[in-house]
């Protein structure tokens, strides 16, 4: 095999002997947690082709830690904070415009305190609802309050306890959430891990799915880090090259298969790039909201953007503070001398597919990224969001398994 896989193997390897720590081998993790029922639930905000159109909304940008990935850059110090009965209203346009799932995240959720009347008025709608936190703050109270409109939680896992307490900027972030994951499986809400995926960090993957296992975590999302908001400042040059993620990879499917815990990695193959045109491109002129923007995020200043958090925001919806969604969505499908804002973005997802496909030894891509270093150089401004590879991960003389494809993004 070539030396990159052989590379890549070696950094896989190195990650075998890691122990857990005494303290979170527990014995009675009801192993029943880890049947995939609710996995796709914990997950679905960060998958493309989820069939469900997802609306991600982060109410607050106040937090209890400053971490260092944070592409919002939310802290103690942060206050900016949306009302619950304009949140509300957006959730029940969002419903009438086809998205079926709530995805809460901040900032820390659950310092958001109106969070249970939010996903109450979800559940109103028929809406799935999920909740991303470092779950420090998930105390048996806070948690009763949830339990009821709560269908599961992503709970952020950065590696090793020295790894993941250098990433929260914080000694004993680490033993505060796995203490705090007990407290989940007592009420029975389902969790799943997101573990960001840096240059440096691919061979604590097998920690953190050895964990989930041991924990009672539902799934594992591995999610590349990209070079926006803290990250621009803090982890530059960490942002994972092509060998790191061949490494997340493998661990994904070797791991995950032998410790019966999904793990889904958030890239898409080159042959899913081949054959998904119709998923991944929209088709023009856009007639639906959800076509364009399976993914509509909610910032906590009531900005509104399709897609990913960094596309261009020329191509924002507008402000929740200023109009309602559903009037914010008819304006933003409506066309223009130069096109509609949802027909830019679809020729933004057309022209990052073929920017991927022309590279002939690319084998996987981060489309995000790809998509969102589109949008900046369509619209005719300096391209602010910039990783620091390529906006594709390129993968020379990999063999795709068919496991691999099963832990891809899709």
């Amino acid at each position: 095999m070539a030396a990159q896989r052989e590379a890549a193997a070696s950094s896989f390897a190195a990650a075998q002997p890691a122990a857990l720590p005494d303290h979170v081998q527990d014995p009675a993790a009801p192993h029943s947690l880890l049947d995939t029922g609710d996995a796709a639930s914990c997950l679905a905000e960060c998958n493309l082709l989820n069939s469900v159109p997802v609306l991600q909304v982060h109410p607050t940008r106040r937090c209890n830690l400053a971490c260092a990935h944070c592409y919002t850059e939310s802290s103690p110090g942060e206050s900016e904070t949306l009302p619950v009965h304009l949140l509300a209203g957006a959730v029940q346009d969002a419903a009438a415009l086809g998205y079926g799932q709530l995805a809460v995240s901040g900032g820390e959720p659950l310092l958001y305190r109106d969070l249970p009347a939010l996903l109450a008025a979800a559940k109103a709608m028929g809406m799935i609802t999920t909740v991303t936190s470092n779950a420090m703050l998930a105390t048996p109270r806070r948690l009763d309050e949830l339990v009821p409109v709560l269908d599961g939680m992503a709970v952020s896992i950065d590696g090793r306890p020295d790894e993941h307490d250098r990433m929260r900027a914080q000694a004993g972030a680490f033993d505060k959430t796995v203490a705090n994951l007990a407290h989940l499986r007592e009420r029975g809400l389902p969790f799943a891990f997101i573990f960001t995926l840096t240059q440096h960090n691919a061979d604590s993957l097998a920690f953190v799915i050895r964990l989930a296992a041991e924990t009672g975590a539902r799934a594992v999302q591995v999610h590349p880090l990209t070079a926006d908001g803290r990250a621009a400042h803090t982890l530059s040059s960490a942002v994972p090259d092509g060998l790191e993620l061949m490494a997340g990879l493998m661990a994904a499917e070797v791991l995950g298969a032998d410790l019966d815990v999904p793990v889904q990695v958030d890239v898409l193959l080159r042959e899913q790039l081949g054959t998904l045109c119709r998923q991944l491109v929209p088709p023009t002129p856009v007639r639906q909201l959800k076509d364009a923007a399976p993914v509509l995020i909610v910032e906590a200043s009531g900005r509104v953007l399709p897609y990913t958090h960094a596309v261009h925001p020329a191509l924002a919806l507008g402000n929740l503070q200023q109009a309602r969604l559903s009037e914010l969505a008819t304006q933003w499908l409506q066309g223009a001398s130069h096109g509609s804002r949802a027909d830019r973005l679809a020729r933004a997802c057309g022209a990052a597919r073929e920017t991927l496909l022309a590279q002939d030894d690319l084998l996987a891509a981060y489309w995000y990224d790809t998509v969102a270093a589109q949008t900046h150089r369509q619209e005719g401004a300096p391209v602010t969001f910039k990783p620091n590879e390529p906006a594709w991960a390129v993968l020379r003389d990999l063999e795709v398994t068919p496991q691999m494809r099963a832990v891809a993004m899709v």
